[in-house]
């Protein structure tokens, strides 16, 4: 009896002993830092420390940049005629969407309209820089192109 209470005792302790508790890095930089477990070799990074802050401001950038928020779009299109306007603008939004497709479009009916608008704009200043774009490849929206403040996705 004795010997089986030590013996679990032994395997229980040992088992403890081999339990070992790693801590995930955080960046690149605390993971090339800790130590290797087999050869116990260390990395030495020598770096100015912009390097390091721009990479961590880049992640939390991109952890920003994800849901919706204030912005800007660039209206294309807007109709109230009833025959015509919704197939009109479901139309634009294909050639706008053949030409630029990594750019949103947008297409809402807003009674009595249908609109079609364009981008993601964090600025005024981006979506009016992208104007001249939309006016070279479709130049006969120019009278109808403008810039609307709107809830727009990051």
């Amino acid at each position: 009896m004795r010997f089986s209470i030590l013996t679990v005792t032994f395997l229980f302790s040992f088992y403890l002993c081999s339990q070992v508790v790693t801590e995930t890095p955080n960046d690149i930089f605390r993971s090339l830092a800790t130590t290797d477990t087999v050869s116990g070799a260390k990395v030495r990074v020598f770096q100015d420390s912009k390097i390091e802050n721009s990479l961590v401001n880049r992640r939390v950038n991109q952890i920003v940049k994800t849901g919706t928020g204030a912005g800007f779009r660039i209206q294309v299109f807007s109709s109230n005629v009833q025959r015509t306007a919704k197939a009109e603008a479901f139309e634009i939004e294909k050639e706008i969407r053949n030409v630029f497709p990594e750019l949103g479009v947008y297409v809402s009916y807003i009674s009595p309209f249908w609109k079609v608008r364009v981008g993601d704009f964090r600025t005024s200043s981006d979506a009016q820089a992208f104007q001249p774009e939309l006016i070279s490849a479709f130049p006969n929206l120019k009278k109808a192109i403008y810039t609307v403040k709107e809830k727009i996705n990051y």
